[in-house]
């Protein structure tokens, strides 16, 4: 996954930082438990966040136990312990993962593209684990990436139409086999999250872009880097797709828990920061944080 999607640590309290510690270090075991130790290479908190929202929804209460992993051998930290929702995340991150090395074995050449296959070769035998639980989605992943190809290489000048497509992708990925009800909250937030995600990557990627040529929707609708004002547009868009996420949040029920006050930073605080360091950082500026945070 890509990485954006993370808490603003100095924000939270030390019980819910220790929440989410054990959270992201079960989610690492359960990707190993269901999808084998390669899996665990790609971690991320984008799925981190997947996890938690659908525990928000569903009610669940985790367990806990100290252990010892190969990443902390000699100090035994507290782990959340394997549930339904922690081992659904792992096999989305399998399909995930085994998609995009797919993508980048077409998109890339030389050794980026041997590259590619040995990383879908490494990638192979997670996402053969997860289509066999989770064989419905993986098919409806891979169509939607499909359709995502192939926007890209009509080469068309819109930023909103791909990000459309990857928020639905993601929705899709949040909502799995969740309830009716959960299902709407769920696909509503990761549609949101996806919009977000793709847009700030297209972002990420301008300069790199720009010096390849490859295909960059926010390059192609700017014709060039954008300005500052266009910045501010993009940052003004960003945070549109995270109050809409926010307003799914609130269909939650209960709030005073430490996963809930986790989500609430990653929206609220998290995301929005990432998204000004990203946007700012080629213009010399700081992040804007403390201006505009209301």
């Amino acid at each position: 996954m890509f990485g954006y999607v993370k808490i603003k640590r100095e924000e939270l309290r030390v019980g819910e930082y220790e929440y989410y510690r054990a959270a992201y270090c079960g989610l690492c075991r359960s990707m190993g438990q269901c999808t084998g130790q390669c899996s665990r290479l790609v971690l991320s908190y984008d799925i981190a966040f997947l996890s938690q929202v659908r525990m928000a929804l569903c009610g669940t209460t985790p367990s806990f136990k100290k252990r010892r992993c190969i990443a902390h051998p000699v100090r035994a930290r507290m782990m959340m312990e394997p549930n339904d929702q922690l081992r659904y995340a792992a096999d989305v991150s399998a399909i995930l993962t085994f998609e995009k090395c797919r993508d980048d074995v077409v998109d890339k050449r030389g050794l980026g593209r041997l590259l590619a296959r040995l990383l879908l070769w490494i990638a192979w035998p997670a996402y053969r684990r997860a289509k066999k639980r989770r064989g419905e989605l993986a098919t409806q992943i891979r169509e939607k990436l499909s359709a995502l190809t192939a926007l890209e290489k009509a080469h068309r000048a819109s930023v909103d139409e791909p990000a459309a497509i990857f928020g639905e992708l993601l929705g899709l990925a949040f909502a799995g086999g969740l309830a009716k009800e959960q299902a709407l909250v769920a696909r509503a937030i990761g549609t949101k999250v996806g919009r977000f995600i793709y847009i700030l990557d297209a972002i990420d990627d301008m300069e790199r872009d720009e010096k390849t040529g490859n295909f960059n929707p926010v390059l192609l609708c700017f014709g060039a880097m954008p300005t500052e004002s266009q910045r501010q547009m993009l940052e003004d868009a960003l945070l549109v797709c995270l109050d809409d996420a926010v307003a799914a949040l609130d269909l939650m029920g209960e709030k005073s828990t430490p996963c809930r006050a986790i989500l609430e930073n990653i929206l609220y605080l998290g995301m929005p920061s990432t998204a000004r360091e990203i946007l700012w950082r080629k213009e010399g500026k700081a992040a804007k944080e403390e201006d505009r945070e209301q």
